[in-house]
């Protein structure tokens, strides 16, 4: 009776003492420690509180495929040296630690000298760190398994008992949870580092705000940015800094709802400092792993000094342009007005000779009218005149503009064809700008073939989308003498010319209005080898399949 009492107070001292020590290794839990001390309590814990005198914890890789040791006490530093340096291959080291890994149960062996199932490494192990009865349990969180935990009573000899294998399987369970959770929580403070530092780094303004826009965090960008500091940008939501009216705010909410991305452009923001800046504004939602949303990230970019920049390279090309203008303007005029002086002279000389006099009259006249062509060209450049926009068929339009100049082809021997991609091309524009336009470029073609030719204006759809639909693009090809590749940069500036009459505004007119269209025009030309103006224009609907004809 004393005996067996004995044994159940000795039972009862091994559980308390099992209990307390998986208490004091269970506060690690709210310390959240490095992993290295970690695994050190833990093993140390293993052997006081269950009176082993050796003790090892090898962990699983990230790969999974070896075992490696992470903390080992109470062996000779040899052993301990080829514990470090010789991880266990799962798919090559078959042993008591490996079998451990693929069971995901305890071994227990009584006698390593007398085991049946030991393999040729287990003998080589046994030998380098003599061992002779020894327990492994895995370390596992339901079906995962972490790694091991191996004992021994190298010194004492005591034996290992069932108790013994049941409470360091108790152990080890709980020793699994705070390993794992001490994992998880370096995983998420580096993560948390790496966050950070990319945060703070960022050449970009960053904040962070909650679902009702409170800030969370802004990086150093930020309040340089906004002449904001943290400390005080934390107590604000974000709407209060950028001042965002009702009809913004309800754009905010309604797109991070959908979880949508949402952006303001050209922002005006005034900072703390007085200063007036331009911003671009980029938020997000931030979703948890049910996709709901937690909050949002604003990046902002200062756009200031780079308007600033545009705007002064804005004046000083309006600058040089105007120069040049200015050139083109005096050259041009000075010389019908040097022609009429000259006229007037020669009436002043024969006032008598009336036929003279008749012809002089004409040259003035003349010459008044060139003078008057160029301030009328220059004011279509120049002045701002508002489109009459209608919608309309540009085949149709194109027709009746190479129509007028019928006549004008035939006495030069110049053939005209027409290649139409589809019974209409419905386009939204200015008719009478854009036959200006063509009848502008039908003319540059004629003028070019002196010796008779053939001029051809075939349309198509392009590849490119535009802003509401594909374009529409026109050609109209001579084949004449070509541009010069090194005029080709310089068609469309004003007064560029290489006729010896004309005012050289021509093609710069026709760039103008094709622009004010949304549109675009391109050359491509080779001496003596004709020349391709190709204008783009946005399409009203999609052009259907029609035959070319041929006049």
């Amino acid at each position: 009776m004393a005996r067996r009492e004995a044994v159940l107070s000795e039972k009862l001292r091994i559980k308390n003492n099992l209990l307390n020590h998986v208490f004091e290794i269970s506060s690690l839990l709210t310390a959240s420690p490095d992993l290295d001390e970690v695994l050190d309590k833990i093993t140390g814990s293993a052997m006081i509180g269950l009176n082993f005198d050796r003790a090892i914890v090898m962990l699983l890789n990230h790969d999974q495929e070896k075992l490696e040791c992470k903390c080992i006490k109470g062996f000779t530093p040899k052993g301990e040296r080829r514990a470090w340096e010789r991880p266990l291959i799962l798919d090559r080291h078959d042993c008591y630690e490996t079998k451990v890994i693929r069971s995901g149960a305890p071994r227990f062996i009584p006698d390593t000298e007398k085991a049946a199932d030991a393999t040729a490494i287990d003998l080589v192990i046994n030998g380098q760190q003599e061992r002779k009865s020894v327990l492994y349990v895995p370390l596992k969180i339901k079906d995962k398994i972490l790694g091991i935990l191996g004992v021994d009573r190298y010194r004492t000899r005591m034996e290992i008992t069932q108790d013994d294998v049941e409470s360091l399987t108790i152990f080890a369970n709980q020793a699994s949870i705070i390993i794992e959770d001490t994992r998880l929580y370096r995983a998420l403070s580096d993560e948390k580092a790496l966050s950070e530092n990319i945060i703070k780094c960022s050449t970009n303004g960053v904040i962070v705000t909650d679902l009702m826009g409170r800030v969370l965090n802004v990086n150093p960008r930020a309040e340089e940015i906004l002449g904001l500091p943290k400390e005080i940008a934390v107590t604000l939501r974000i709407q209060d800094i950028f001042r965002f009216n009702r009809r913004d705010r309800n754009r905010i909410y309604r797109a991070l709802k959908k979880n949508e991305d949402i952006q303001f452009f050209d922002f005006p923001y005034q900072g703390s400092d007085s200063r007036n800046l331009i911003l671009n504004l980029s938020g997000f939602a931030v979703l948890d792993e049910n996709h709901q949303t937690l909050g949002a990230v604003t990046i902002i970019t200062d756009l200031t000094e780079k308007k600033r920049m545009d705007d002064y390279l804005v004046r000083v090309e309006k600058f040089a342009a105007l120069g040049r203008i200015a050139a083109g303007i005096a050259h041009e005029i000075r010389n019908p007005l040097a022609s009429i002086y000259t006229t007037v002279q020669n009436l002043e000389r024969n006032p008598g000779k009336a036929d003279a006099r008749k012809a002089e009259l004409k040259n003035i006249r003349r010459e008044i009218d060139r003078v008057e062509r160029l301030i009328r060209e220059i004011l279509n450049l120049v002045r701002p005149v508002p489109l009459q926009i209608e919608e309309f068929d540009l085949h149709e339009l194109l027709s009746t503009t190479l129509s007028l100049l019928k006549k004008e082809m035939a006495r030069k021997h110049i053939a005209w064809e027409t290649s139409f991609s589809g019974e209409q091309a419905v386009v939204r524009a200015d008719p009478n700008r854009l036959r200006q336009v063509f009848l502008n470029l039908a003319i540059n073609a004629m003028e070019s073939m002196n010796g008779g030719g053939t001029i051809t204006v075939r349309t198509g759809t392009a590849k490119r989308r535009a802003r509401n639909g594909n374009w529409i693009f026109v050609d109209v090809i001579d084949t004449g003498i070509g541009i010069p590749a090194k005029h080709l940069g310089q068609i469309f500036d004003p007064f560029f010319t290489t006729k010896n009459a004309g005012t050289g505004l021509g093609l710069t007119v026709t760039h103008k209005i094709i622009e004010d269209h949304n549109g675009r025009i391109e050359v491509e030309s080779q001496p003596d080898g004709g020349t391709t103006f190709r204008v783009f224009l946005p399409a009203g609907r999609t052009l259907q399949a029609h035959r070319g004809k041929r006049t």
